[in-house]
């Protein structure tokens, strides 16, 4: 992402250096705060559902929903996020599943496909 595009997120979704971060490896990744902001200001709501819960794999599916101007919600975009043993040195796969879904539901539903959640590279 060069800075013109990274300008403009920080812009429009009034994210701080703290809500965007620039990984070693090239990546712009946005934080968990910079997450929660965005959903907040786009009024996004979001519903997960456990897919699959085992000591050793987790998946979660995030659906995310936007209101429209008669304030009828629809359905936008779903996603998935996962924690294994494969992808997570955390104990708590459950709750990183949770957090890798929520930033990639949020982010794709924006429209920011080529940019990360942080928790997309944490904990790997």
């Amino acid at each position: 992402m060069d800075k013109k595009e990274l300008t403009k997120i920080y812009r429009d979704y009034n994210l701080t250096e703290k809500d965007v971060f620039s990984d070693k490896r090239g990546f712009t990744i946005i934080t968990r705060s910079g997450v929660e902001k965005i959903q907040l200001d786009r009024n996004i709501q979001v519903e997960f559902e456990v897919i699959c819960c085992s000591l050793e794999n987790v998946v979660i599916k995030a659906t995310s929903y936007l209101q429209d101007q008669d304030g009828e919600w629809s359905k936008q975009m779903e996603t998935f996020g996962s924690a294994s043993k494969d992808n997570c040195r955390q104990n708590f796969k459950v709750e990183i599943a949770e957090k890798r879904s929520l930033a990639r539901i949020i982010i794709k539903t924006i429209g920011l496909f080529n940019t990360y959640g942080k928790d997309e590279l944490d904990h790997q």
